[in-house]
């Protein structure tokens, strides 16, 4: 299938290197041009009837982050036959799956709440590992020019990892989660948390622009303006989050990401997408899952 076709391509960028800590920024780097060729937004054009009753219901004020429900259920939102047929195969390996509102924000939200859920299975280094790599961002965001506040957005991010940090010492596995889902569901804080991950991305994106030229055509020769395309595409919350997005993100933070995707795509079985892979250095480091239907993301569970 073709993820095989581009896995086997990333496995002959690495070779046989010793990959440090110090290296991954390098590694990744070199491997975005391989992710990204092989993306997956040709297949945008086949409806799941659920999609529009989690648009509406974001839009009405309902909530962003629902419960986790049978993924057995989920053949029933979709229209076409490839697509359910898909849907079912996931069966074999996964047994759950948590919705999330359509605002645009989809990618950026089930992400980092899948992140934050596996933190109580984990080393509390995971939480300084995680604070460590934004060190750098805030003499980039000033260079850059790039609007509204990033000191806020910053530190409402940091306080939130460092109350998973402090709630996971005290609390069983189940009850991290209960409390990790009421938190989510304070919509203005949480709000916060996807604005500044947002920003994080428009700065990855204008600082690296050369990586990302190739994949993004408004930043061309003729246009070569990323912190006006970051203006108009990335930072604002109702702005459309992709793949492009979630790469930049992986980018900075670091946090393994694969994607599985129902779509009407010629394979007969689901495609996963390794976005990044977290090196034999960071072996601890939560993998996050999301499963990818045309023009949304939620979060999947094994």
């Amino acid at each position: 299938m073709e993820q095989w076709v581009w896995i086997a391509r990333v496995h002959q960028c690495i070779g046989s290197a010793c990959i440090t800590v110090e290296g991954v920024s390098l590694l990744h780097g070199v491997l975005i041009d391989v992710i990204l060729e092989h993306s997956f937004w040709r297949y945008e054009d086949a409806p799941c009837d659920d999609f529009s009753m989690v648009l509406q219901t974001s839009q009405n004020g309902g909530p962003t982050i629902h419960e986790k429900e049978p993924l057995s259920s989920l053949q029933a939102e979709f229209v076409y036959d490839a697509m359910k047929d898909k849907s079912n195969m996931l069966l074999a390996n996964y047994s759950e799956y948590r919705k999330l509102s359509g605002d645009g924000s989809c990618s950026y939200r089930s992400f980092i709440y899948s992140y934050l859920e596996q933190l109580v299975k984990v080393s509390s280094d995971e939480e300084l590992r995680l604070i460590g790599t934004l060190e750098p961002l805030l003499e980039k965001f000033h260079r850059l020019h790039l609007p509204g506040s990033y000191s806020d957005g910053h530190n409402a991010f940091v306080n939130l990892i460092l109350d998973c940090m402090d709630h996971k010492q005290t609390l069983s596995v189940s009850d991290y989660e209960d409390w990790l889902f009421k938190k989510s569901q304070n919509e203005k804080k949480f709000s916060e948390i996807i604005s500044y991950l947002r920003l994080v991305a428009a700065i990855q994106i204008c600082t690296e622009v050369e990586k990302f030229r190739h994949f993004i055509p408004e930043l061309n020769p003729l246009c070569p303006e990323a912190v006006s395309w970051c203006r108009r595409k990335v930072i604002p919350m109702r702005a459309e989050g992709d793949e492009v997005h979630l790469v930049a993100l992986t980018d900075v933070l670091h946090v393994p990401l694969q994607i599985v995707i129902v779509d009407m795509s010629p394979t007969e079985e689901p495609n996963t997408h390794i976005i990044y892979e977290s090196p034999e250095a960071l072996p601890l480091v939560p993998c996050v899952t999301l499963l990818y239907r045309p023009g949304h993301y939620d979060i999947i569970y094994k």
